[in-house]
């Protein structure tokens, strides 16, 4: 196998990985894009200065293949540990989306779910599905089951969406 064959191959487990763990697991997405940023920061100057040894040329494929590969490991170990599932109910509303233009303007709900309680406010893919809208539609609760890994982290393992009434209409 290539170089280049390698890369385009763990580029998409690195991928597969993001769309199916990582999303599935309760964190802060901004706080986590930053901390992301401030470590490949670090490590492209250890590599500079030679504290990192990278062969010449791979810096590159570190840190764009090698680094989010390890990263999706964590967070792999961390989602395959869980245990003691914990349930967790709530009310949502849908966001609207608007598109058109100028004049042409349409409304629609969108898979992005504002939770009762302002649950989870900064844990983006805890309130977005990439699922198709008529599983959600005519529903105002979502029983999520949360397990918690062995680094900590809570993951979404089953979540499940339900009409109840004394929720208030979406």
């Amino acid at each position: 196998m290539t170089k280049t064959d390698k890369y385009i191959v763990f580029s998409i487990i690195n991928v597969v990985l993001i769309i199916t763990i990582i999303f599935k697991t309760v964190i802060n997405f901004y706080l986590f894009i930053v901390i992301i940023i401030l470590i490949c920061f670090i490590l492209n100057k250890l590599i500079d200065k030679k504290l990192i040894r990278i062969k010449d040329g791979d810096k590159k494929y570190f840190l764009s293949v090698t680094f989010p590969f390890i990263v999706n490991c964590f967070f792999l170990i961390n989602y395959f540990t869980g245990m003691n599932p914990q349930k967790e109910t709530y009310c949502f509303k849908n966001m609207i989306s608007e598109i058109g233009g100028r004049h042409s303007h349409q409304k629609g709900k969108t898979t992005y779910i504002y939770l009762s309680e302002n649950a989870y406010p900064y844990s983006y893919m805890t309130r977005s599905f990439f699922i198709d809208y008529k599983k959600m539609w005519g529903n105002n609760q979502i029983t999520y089951t949360f397990e918690r890994g062995i680094f900590g982290l809570k993951t979404i393992k089953k979540f499940q969406f339900m009409d109840n009434e004394n929720c208030p209409d979406n």
